[in-house]
Order: C-alpha cells, then structure tokens, then sequence
C-alpha cells in the first residue's frame, strides 16, 4: 500500500490501484495516522486534533466509527487491507513499512542528503522533492518549511534548473535571503545577469522597508557575483515563432531541464507529433545561443557536415569550397571550440548513422557545446537522453485545433464532432493542423463524416513547409520509405490488430518467425508504440499508421485476417477457464486489453461466413461477459451470431449453438437440442440462460437440476458454484428457503475462497447478506456485503460484477437499517447510474427514499419515492434494460409503507393490495415476505390485528425463519399479541402459515 500526503490524499494498493477513501472523517483520520510516523496516537490526542473546536457528543465511539469505516474503505488492497491501521492498548497508529508514505521518504530522504557528497545530495534532493503533488492536507506550515529548505539545500548542490522553483519560493517569502541568494546564483549560472540584479535590487528594498535592515554577507556576496559576470552568450538562428505554441508546456519543461543535464538530448517520435516544433520553442527559451540546422533536405551523408558548417562558418575562419571530411569536422570543431552553445540538429532519422558519428565527435572534443536532435529514431550514443514526444491529450488537441480553426472560421466554437475529429487523429499536432485549415471549405460535421478516410481528406497543407509535411500522407511517406523489406512486411501485418498485441500474438497470428527484433527496430524508428500492464508488453499502431499500414498489406489482408482470428479463438478459449481462480483478476485484465482483436476476430469471422469460428469466439467469451456484467453485449453478439449460422448448428459444435440460442433473448426448445440443457456442467450455461429471457416451465425445478449438475462435479470450482446456485434458489425461489441456503452459500464461500475466484466470493457474500437480512440480522448483513464489496474491489469496483448499482444500494439501504447512515454510496451509485439507464437510477432513487425512512425523514422519503416512479415511468418499453418485476413490487410495498405513515392510508391500501398481487407472481420468498410485512404493519394500524398476525405468519413461513431479529418485525409482532393475547396471536399466526392469505383482500372487513 501507498499513501500519499504530500499533496491531496492519494491512496494506492499493493497493486498500484487507487483506493477510495469516502468521507472527511476516515481521510483526516488516516492523514494523521500518517504524520505520526508509525508512533501511537492515544484516542484523546486523535479526538483533540480532528475535532479542535466543536467535538461530537460521544467522540470516542465516533472514532471508532471512523476507523472501522477507514479499515473497510482499506480492504480493497487484499495484501494489506485493515491490518494498515493497527490497534494497541494506547491507541492507533498507521502500521506500513517506512517507504509507504511518501512524507516519510521525504523525510528519509533529505536527513540522507544532508551526510552525503554533493552530487549523490542533489540526487536524493531532486527524489525527495518528486513526491510533492501540491499543498499537504494537514500539518502545512512543517511540511512547507522542510521543503523550502531542500529547494535551498538542492541548489547548494550545484544542481541546474532550479530558476522556475526558486522564483516561486522568493514571491511566496519575499524576506527570506537564503532562498535570494540561491535565485541569484542560479540567474548568474545561466547567464541572466540582469535578472539576478533585479531580484537583488528587490529583497534590498524588502528588506529595509520591512525591517530597516541591510542585506546579508551572503546574499551581498552574491550581488558582488553577479555584477562581475560577462554577459550571456548572443547569437543563433532560432527562428521566430508567429503562431501558438499550444499542449506542450510539460514538455518545454522536461526538455529543458534534461538539456541541462546532459549535453546530447534527442526528442523521438512519429511524423507529425511536434518534435520539430517543441525544439524550436526550447531552443528560443535557452539563455545561450543556439543554432539550428535543418537536415530533412539533405539526402547525402557526405553532406551533413558542410551543411552544419555553412550555417555555422565565421569569416576570421573561412569555409573552403568542398571540404574533405576530415577537414570539414576540424574545421567545425574550430569553430565551436570554448562557445557556450546549443547546435540544434532536425529531422536526423534518414541520417542517423553519420549524425551519430559526427556528435559523438564534436562532444567528446569540446566541453561547453550541447546537442538537440530530432529524430524518428535515437541516435544510439551512450548518454544520449532521449525524450519521447507523445501525441496531444483530449485538452490540449482540442485547444490546438480551436486556435487553428478560429484563423480561418471567425466565430468558431468547439462541438462533439471537433472532439471526435481530434479524437480520430490520434493527438497528431500535424493532422490536427491541417484538418482545422480544412474548415475554410466545409463544416465541422462534414469533418467529421468524412475523417475515415484521413488520407484523402488531409491532402492539402502549408506551401512553405517541406514536402514530408504537406500532408498526412507524405507524413508517413517518409518513414515507410525508411524502412526495410521485412519491416514493412510485419508493419502492414500489424494493421490487423486492434487495440494492439503481445509479441507471442504477433508471432502466432503472423508467422512462426520470432518477431520481437524487428518490433524493437519498427519501436525505435516510432512507428509502433509500446505499452506495458502487469509486465506484459504490448505493441500497438497509432489509427493514422494503421490505416496506412492496410493499405500496404493489400491482397494478403485476408489471409492475415483468417490466421488472426484463428489466434485469437484458441488464445479466448485457454483464457476462459484462467477467469475461474487465483489468476482471476490478471486475466480478465488481460481479456480487457484485448478486447478489440477478439471483436475484430469475431467480425472477421462473421464477415466471412466462418461460423465454426464464430461460435467458439461467443462461447469462450460468454463466461467472461457475465463476469464482467456485460449483458447487452453478449446479447447483441448472440443476435449477430445466429443470425450467421441459422437454425442448424455445425457438426461438432451442437452445445455452442444451443447456448448461443440461449444467450439471445429469443429461445425457444428444439428437438434438435437433445439433453444438452440438462447435459451441459459448465458456468457458460448458467451466464447464457442469465443474458436470456426463456423461461422453463419449473423454473425452480430447472434450477435446482442445473445446480445439482454442478455440485455434483469433481471439479472444486463447479463444486463450489453448485453450492452457490443452491443457495440463491433457496434464498430467492423456495418459500422457507433460509436455513437450506445459509448453509450452501457458507459452502460455496469456503469453494471460491480455496479457488481463488474473486467474483465467486462477490457473488456468495452477496447473496449471504440477503439471506441474513432476511433473518433480520443487519450488522451480519451489512458485514458479508462489506465483504462482497472488497472482494468486487479487487476486480474493478461495486458497478461491475452484479449489475450496476446494485452494491451499492444494497448497502446503503442495510447501513440505514443498521443505524450507520452515509450518504456517500448513495451518491456515487448515483453517479453510476446515470451512465447506465433509467432502470438503474430508479433504483438508487428508491434506495434514496428507504435510507431516509429508516432516518425518519418520511417526507423526504415520499419524494424520493416520487421521483422514482417519475424515471419508472418515462422508461420507453423497447429498452431492454426495464426494471425487473421485483423491483417494481418493492417500490409500490414501500410507497404503500411510506404514504400510510403520513396519514394517507386509502393511497396506502391501494399500493399494498397491487403489492401483494404482483408478489404472488414472483419466487422471490423474502420479497414476498417483506410484502406481506409491510401489508401487515397497515392492518395493524387500521384496526385489524388478527389479519395482521395471519400476514406475520404467513411472512415467516416465506422467510424460513422462526426467531427474527428484526426489530420492526419484533415491534409488530408485540402490538399483536398486546391485541390479541397470546393464544390469539398464535393461532392467527398458525392460520397464516398452513392457509394461503387471501393477499388482495388484506385490509377489507
């Protein structure tokens, strides 16, 4: 785990994810945890300081509140969790090795700098202040002055670069003459006379006018310095800039800071992202001369040196007509001999070879001279830094294209379709350029339309620019025509991956060849991108190069798409059953990156009438899709899938296309299926019958057969999943099902957890709590939902794994009937919900009303429930995500139950009646069973205790439980028997349990 305070509080597991803390209360709480430097802090000084001015009626039973909630908030990191936050007989403390907060290392780190040589303090100074993100959420004044003073520290190092950090540390302590001091002896070293006099000029008169005091030996010695120093360097050809540089102010940074700290930096990257341009801009903000020489027009390699010369020769020296090459580098290395410069060398990658040669010879001969290069490629040097330039981010490519646009289309605004166009062109500053001249002729919508085919579109550009740049076309052009047979063999091939691939991928899919060479090679000259997750390295195309790259594999397109597709079903089919254990969470991640060659796959074999193929990518990624809680895909791929292979399954894959029947949505039984619904032990048949809507003629018969197949199979994990299908038949589908489904889901957790399966556990702790609400038990179920939720955590959060929302809510409404209300789930789900559909928001609308009945709050409650029905309502009946018939059963229970509280007992009856009516179509025991309470509850209070006990009878035969811990239910049931007597209630009770309740009639004399 990682804790970091420097800045806003930022929490990440063991395995880099981040963490939410929810609630100012955990988070203070564990941001002095974590100032305490792993010591205990006694419960009194926690209270003192998290509440200085106006403590809680009972602050110790708060704390304890708020550790609990920081301890379950921790358990989404499975290798540390809870245990983080450490209890001793004296109180709390924050129990992590010493690097798992970054103040700590901060701390660590500047006490080591303060014994080390001054190169290796430097070193651990620069480390120690890369931990702050911004202003400390606790203990500022302490934290802001050991920084200032490794700021200080850092440029008694020697240490470039620190100008931009000291000028800030002077304007925030305009007394401080040690930061002064430093900010002028920085000035001085990068040849900014000027402007360290004026920063002398300023705390002098600070000083004196505040203080009446003169300045310091120290800082007068400085100005003594600065007076002496010659003046900077002048000269250089930079040219000067007269349109926007925009998006690149990060880079400006790093680049300049890595000029300084190392004399030879290249700034790689693909055509067109702005190499050329960002060393421009650097080399115009550089305090030293700095000379630029284009090499794209020159094609000879003989002829780099007497370019560089040309640009570069002074009289007193002369330049002899056609120098030999040796002649030529001394007479450069004359010219550049003791001048404090930088030699900018642009677009290097066709020369790269006698570019390197001739850097490598004029920096090992002079000591003040420093390179910029551009280049699609490195250098190769050893020393050289390089810095990668990356395509724009969504803000700054959609601020570029509105800069450019707005030159040539006064009144321009940005719209979704400039967001897509930016989008489309991968970030590329180039094509973004020249797509926003195109506004001159067409609108942004037209764009937009036509951006698929970027290479047409894109054919017009700056007339002075050269001939690579013109278009996106000449672009790429120019690199392809770099490149070697067999790399543009295996760049074109790489075009059918989407989403890009591992090297083992591109191996299988393309050749038996091992193609991580000419990857590495096709990587350096930066036309393929790599990425790495969990260490596995993948290789990917920008869209502009892939489209490219199609156009060159030409006729062998469908034979690579063929072996593609083929790779990608047996690589799905191994990754199937990896979902099903310890390596749960790595491969599901792994399914995730790639998802676009499985759907590529899977079109490819559409497209071609390849349902063999077809059928195995559905059926391998079905259990994946459940796991994922991707209905809507699964179910649209079902649809495309039959519609492929017709009513007839292909021999040898007769399951498949039954659960592919199944998964649609449409099913109906075929003689042709044989015993394959009652054959099939694999989960796939569980998910398909899930996504569909066929429904057996015994739903609770078939169920309980499918379970019975499962738990009956040797395999541990099937073992474990039958438990778990017993368990929510008898929670969910078997009147009195309780005690029959406790016992399997504890049987299917102890499955799951010796499994591994993450989503298992989710699922069986899930149904758990149900099942312990049903006994009334809400701390018990509010634990095993806690539970669910870390374990859900783990696989990529609470909206994933049982539909969205769903967690969520569920919690919310069990804390509330704990007595723990938080809003925070609730808003979140919120969140949620409305990316999702009007389903899922209705739910948390609900979930909004019942966490405020158990408040007390039966107003509020009502309106909740208002606006619930409002969003019910306005779902149009073709969305295939409608609120399920037990959803709508509850939210007419609880309107009934909330309307009869406020006095509106005729709207109350009514709700209860069409309740109750609705319940009885519904398997659903303790739904039923809450129907039947809340109908109660109303008898009750209209004068009818003896079918209010019948209802409570009936209620806990639908239950399954005799001793509810419910205390609304205990309430209830001691208003009865004060009504009826003992023998009365009993016996009304009785009759309830062994008759069926007339349940519409409830409430009618």
């Amino acid at each position: 785990m990682r804790i970091g305070i420097l800045g806003p509080l930022e929490v990440r597991g063991s395995d880099g994810a981040p963490i939410t803390i929810g609630g100012g209360g955990p988070r203070a709480l564990l941001v002095r945890l974590a100032l305490a430097k792993g010591r205990v802090v006694s419960p009194a000084t926690l209270c003192a300081d998290l509440w200085p001015e106006a403590p809680p009626a009972d602050p110790t039973a708060t704390l304890q509140s708020l550790v609990a909630r920081l301890r379950r908030a921790l358990d989404a990191d499975t290798g540390v969790g809870r245990a983080a936050i450490g209890s001793r007989p004296t109180g709390y403390l924050l129990d992590l090795p010493p690097d798992a907060v970054d103040a700590w290392e901060f701390e660590r780190l500047v006490g080591a700098a303060g014994s080390a040589d001054p190169a290796r303090a430097a070193v651990l100074l620069r480390e120690a202040l890369a931990l702050w993100r911004g202003e400390p959420p606790f203990d500022g004044p302490r934290l802001a002055e050991l920084r200032l003073t490794a700021v200080e520290d850092l440029a008694d190092t020697g240490a470039t670069g620190l100008v931009p950090e000291l000028t800030g540390l002077c304007a925030a302590h305009p007394l401080r003459e040690r930061a002064h001091v430093r900010l002028v002896r920085a000035l001085c070293a990068e040849g900014r006379q000027a402007e360290a006099l004026r920063v002398h000029e300023r705390i002098r008169r600070a000083l004196a006018d505040e203080l009446g005091s003169d300045p310091g030996q120290e800082l007068r010695e400085a100005h003594l310095a600065a007076l002496r120093a010659e003046a900077a360097p002048s000269g250089g050809n930079v040219p000067a800039r007269w349109t926007s540089f925009v998006g690149r102010e990060s880079d400006l940074e790093q680049v300049g800071s890595r000029l300084r700290d190392n004399r030879l930096v290249t700034l790689t990257g693909p055509g067109g992202v702005g190499k050329t341009r960002l060393a421009l801009e650097v080399a115009a903000r550089l305090p030293v001369e700095a000379w630029v020489v284009e090499l794209g027009a020159v094609t000879d390699p003989d002829r780099v040196v007497p370019a560089v010369l040309a640009l570069l020769g002074r009289p007193s020296v002369g330049v002899l007509p056609e120098p030999g090459p040796a002649d030529a580098v001394d007479r450069l290395l004359e010219i550049v001999a003791n001048r404090r410069m930088v030699l900018v060398l642009d677009n290097c990658e066709h020369l790269v070879d006698t570019v390197a040669v001739l850097v490598d010879r004029l920096l090992s001969r002079t000591a003040a001279l420093r390179v910029l290069a551009t280049s699609r490629e490195p250098l190769g040097l050893t020393g050289e830094a390089l810095h990668p330039v990356s395509t724009l981010d969504s803000a700054a490519r959609v601020a570029l294209f509105a800069d450019r646009a707005c030159a040539v289309r006064p009144g321009f605004t940005v719209t979704p379709d400039v967001e897509r166009v930016c989008r489309e062109l991968d970030g590329l500053p180039l094509a973004i350029e020249l797509a926003a001249a195109r506004l001159r002729s067409m609108t942004p919508g037209q764009l937009a339309e036509r951006i698929g085919d970027r290479f047409r579109l894109l054919d017009r550009g700056d007339r002075t620019a050269a001939a690579r740049h013109r278009t996106l076309r000449a672009v790429v052009d120019w690199s392809w025509d770099l490149l070697a047979d067999d790399e543009r063999a295996l760049l074109a091939g790489l075009s059918v991956f989407a989403g890009g691939a591992t090297a083992d991928a591109v191996r299988d899919a393309r050749t038996d060849d091992d193609p991580l060479d000419l990857l590495s090679a096709l990587v350096d000259k930066s036309l393929v991108v790599v990425a790495e997750h969990d260490g596995e390295v993948r290789y990917g195309l920008l869209a502009t190069v892939r489209e490219y790259a199609a156009e060159k594999l030409g006729p062998a397109t469908a034979a690579v798409r063929d072996r593609h597709a083929e790779c990608f079903a047996t690589w799905a089919e191994t990754a199937e059953p990896e979902v099903r254990g310890h390596d749960q969470r790595r491969w599901l991640a792994r399914l995730d990156r790639e998802r676009g060659n499985l759907d590529a796959a899977l079109d490819h074999a559409l497209a071609t009438g390849r349902v063999d193929l077809a059928l195995r990518l559905f059926t391998a990624r079905l259990w994946p899709w459940f796991v994922r809680g991707a209905r809507r895909e699964a179910v649209d791929r079902a649809v495309a899938v039959l519609r492929a292979a017709g009513p007839v399954a292909p021999a040898g894959l007769e399951d498949a296309h039954v659960l592919c029947r199944l998964a649609n949505g449409e099913y109906e039984p075929s003689a042709d299926d044989g015993d394959a619904l009652t054959r099939i032990a694999h989960p796939a048949l569980f998910a398909a019958w899930t996504f569909g809507a066929w429904m057996p003629d015994d739903p609770l018969r078939y169920a309980t057969s499918m379970a019975d197949r499962f738990s009956g199979n040797p395999d541990p994990w099937l073992k474990a999943f039958g438990h778990l299908m017993h368990g929510i038949v008898a929670a969910e589908m078997t009147p009195g099902g309780t005690p029959s489904a406790e016992r399997h889901l504890r049987s299917a957790l102890t499955g799951f957890d010796r499994a591994g399966d993450r989503w298992g556990r989710t699922f069986a702790c899930y149904e758990l709590s149900v099942v312990l609400d049903n006994r009334g038990d809400a701390p018990g179920a509010v634990a095993a939902l806690d539970d669910a939720r870390a374990s859900s955590a783990v696989l990529g959060g609470d909206d994933a794994l049982l539909g969205p929302v769903m967690l969520l809510t569920t919690s919310a409404r069990l804390r509330a009937r704990a007595g723990l209300h938080d809003d925070t789930e609730l808003d979140l789900a919120r969140e949620i919900a409305e990316r999702t559909g009007a389903a899922a928001l209705a739910r948390v609308l609900h979930a909004r009303a019942d966490v405020a009945r158990h408040r007390g709050d039966w107003a509020a409650a009502d309106r909740w429930l208002d606006e619930s029905w409002a969003v019910v309502r306005a779902i149009d009946p073709a969305d295939d995500l409608q609120p399920t018939p037990h959803f709508v059963v509850l939210l007419h229970s609880t309107a009934a139950h909330v309307r009869a509280h406020l006095g509106r007992a005729e709207e109350a009856r009514d709700r209860h009646r069409v309740a109750l009516e609705l319940a009885a179509a519904v398997l659903d025991g303790p739904l039923r069973a809450l129907v039947v309470e809340n109908a109660a509850q109303w008898c009750l209070d209209q004068g009818f205790p003896e079918q209010a006990a019948a209802a409570l009878g009936a209620a806990s035969a639908l239950r399954g439980v005799e001793d509810t811990l419910d205390p609304d239910v205990l309430a209830l049931r001691a208003r009865c028997v004060e009504a009826l007597g003992e023998d009365g209630y009993r016996e009304a009770s009785e009759r309830g349990r062994v008759e069926p309740v007339a349940l519409a009639a409830i409430g009618s004399r």
